[in-house]
């Protein structure tokens, strides 16, 4: 794919990026992307330093989050663009969500010792920096401590869901977390959706009070962009696009704004802007 103009699901290192808000926002504009979403798990802690950094380039930064919640055993990821970042119901929520997966990654933890995978949390922390502690961490500490080769295989022996290592935390459910977006100020968006199942399993998962469907995103094969956008064109459904960026050394490395998008995504996602945003500020 030779790229587009438009990245709106990015990470730094405010989660569990492998590069700072700053470097993201230098990629960005070293790979012409113009319209930029920082959209990290849980947190909107690295959305102003993306906006200073952009100031006097050409990248526009929209404030964003992505929002881990559960429906039923699966857990299902909720973007939220154009954020009153300082919105206190909004990050009391952010902060109570972030609590949780503390206290998940410290089961986590436990149980690698128990599995013969013994590593140390404050190392853990130290990986993840002022980010949000996340399974990358987790999975790059059991690298260094030389349990497993690499962050996949990391994850294919003991932290993707089902494995021995895995646990599951607090989560808020699609419908709650749609209605959180909207408190403040925000879109809410189903992310990836052709990772959770066929059609009856986005469209109900739409009806939990989406108002965008992410149909442009580096996991998406053209088949599954197509019938993603018949189902946004159907509902009338606000049509986003990333790449899903978790910097250059993650398990599934891929550049900012390395995936297609057509422009006209970028022209609608602006056009649904509130009269208050304004780029990088």
């Amino acid at each position: 794919m030779s790229g587009s103009h438009i990245d709106l699901h990015v990470h730094s290192t405010a989660s569990d990026g492998g590069l700072s808000p700053t470097e993201v926002v230098a990629e960005a504009k070293k790979n012409n992307v113009t319209l930029l979403a920082l959209a990290d798990h849980d947190t909107t802690d690295g959305v102003a330093e993306s906006q200073a950094a952009a100031r006097g380039t050409s990248v526009q930064i929209i404030p964003a989050v992505e929002l881990s919640v559960g429906s039923g055993p699966r857990e299902i990821h909720v973007l939220g663009y154009f954020l009153d970042i300082e919105n206190q119901p909004l990050q009391k929520a952010l902060n109570r969500l972030r609590s949780a997966r503390d206290t998940r990654n410290e089961r986590i933890i436990e149980r690698l010792s128990e599995l013969g995978a013994p590593i140390d949390l404050a190392r853990v922390r130290a990986i993840a920096g002022d980010g949000s502690v996340g399974r990358p961490h987790i999975a790059t500490a059991l690298v260094e401590a030389g349990h497993v080769g690499s962050i996949g295989e990391a994850f294919r022996r003991y932290l993707a869901r089902g494995k021995p290592g895995y646990a599951g935390r607090e989560r808020l459910s699609p419908a709650e977390a749609a209605d959180l977006i909207r408190s403040a100020g925000g879109i809410p968006v189903l992310a990836h959706p052709a990772k959770l199942g066929g059609r009856m399993a986005i469209e109900s998962l739409l009806d939990e009070g989406m108002e965008g469907v992410e149909a442009y995103h580096s996991d998406h094969t053209e088949r599954d962009v197509a019938l993603l956008l018949q189902i946004a064109e159907e509902r009338g459904l606000l049509v986003t696009g990333g790449t899903d960026s978790h910097g250059p050394n993650s398990d599934c490395p891929i550049a900012v704004g390395s995936i297609d998008i057509p422009d006209w995504v970028g022209a609608q996602v602006l056009s649904h802007a509130p009269e208050s945003w304004t780029a990088n500020e």
